[in-house]
């Protein structure tokens, strides 16, 4: 009888396997994306454990092996700065943008004009396909102190002097948070919205008879149902503290500048791909991508203990 019964489970098990083959075929290139981009060149860490010479061969495995010598930037003053100005953007970034956007979806979910509300949604989240290289280009054209420059036209007509904001390095931190909220805050409301569709409406019927009004509602059911949502996007916000946006802070830098807001991401990248020292933007990455994964675990243990709620 139990093997009977085994059998057809197994026969149950193939046929469902070759009903999924058409998706399975279709999460193919994603998987294969995944790999090149994500795991192989996590091997390429070892570079940050040797005296890479590119003059080696691409893989450099002739090129002496040196140990922790290439991180000794973690002695450096000048590096923390650094990695203190990539906490301090990432942490600002967040702060504005994580809450806006789960106020943004809450607003958009009140919106009872199914046409209106999916203009709106359209609307806000179309940003987002927008490069960073043209958001930047409209910043310093908007911000231009010749005549095409809109902010500093509209300062003049209030007999105002214009000034150029692109080259003062206290103004380069607000600029990205209005940037990213412009363009960002729109594509992190789908998520929210994609939970907020889930809940079960009879909880707000229920609420309704019990005589709570549309604020009561969010505060009692709306926000407790988003809590778990809420606590993944956290973590995964939170593991990035380390890191930052390169293109929009490449983008938005200038050599005025870049002394005053360069990040760890920025300086990697020209000390790596401009002036060829494989070697030590391979330990700064390994570096990052350490923190990164003790703000990951720590931050879930905490959210887990506090909530109940984790990636993992």
């Amino acid at each position: 009888m139990q093997a009977n019964k085994n059998r057809l489970n197994s026969k149950t098990h193939r046929a469902f396997l070759r009903r999924c083959i058409p998706l399975y075929i279709f999460l193919l290139p994603a998987f294969i994306i995944v790999i090149l981009f994500q795991y192989l060149p996590m091997f390429s860490n070892y570079m940050a454990f040797l005296d890479y010479d590119f003059n080696n061969g691409w893989f450099g495995m002739a090129s002496p092996f040196i140990g922790l010598k290439n991180f000794e930037f973690v002695f450096e003053a000048s590096f923390w700065k650094m990695a203190g100005r990539t906490v301090l953007y990432s942490f600002t970034l967040m702060l504005f943008s994580f809450p806006l956007s789960l106020v943004l979806a809450l607003l958009i979910n009140e919106v009872r004009h199914e046409t209106f509300k999916k203009v709106l949604q359209t609307l806000t989240y179309i940003p987002h396909f927008v490069s960073w290289v043209t958001v930047a280009g409209l910043f310093y054209l908007f911000l231009s102190t010749d005549r095409s420059g809109l902010v500093n036209n509209i300062l003049e007509l209030f007999g105002l002097k214009r000034y150029p904001y692109m080259q003062d390095a206290n103004y380069f931190l607000p600029f990205l948070v209005i940037s990213k909220t412009w363009k960002e805050i729109g594509w992190g409301t789908i998520i929210y919205l994609a939970s907020l569709a889930a809940i079960d409406p009879q909880m707000y019927e229920a609420a309704t008879v019990d005589g709570a009004g549309r604020w009561k509602q969010c505060i009692y059911i709306t926000l407790p149902c988003l809590l778990p949502t809420t606590s993944v996007l956290l973590i995964f916000e939170l593991g990035k503290m380390f890191t930052s946006n390169f293109d929009q802070i490449f983008n938005m830098q200038n050599t005025l500048i870049r002394s005053k807001t360069d990040t760890l991401n920025v300086h990697t990248y020209y000390r790596g791909v401009v002036y060829q020292q494989y070697a030590y933007a391979a330990a700064v990455g390994l570096f990052q991508g350490v923190i990164s994964l003790i703000l990951v675990l720590t931050t879930n243990y905490v959210t887990k203990k506090l909530s109940d709620t984790g990636v993992f």
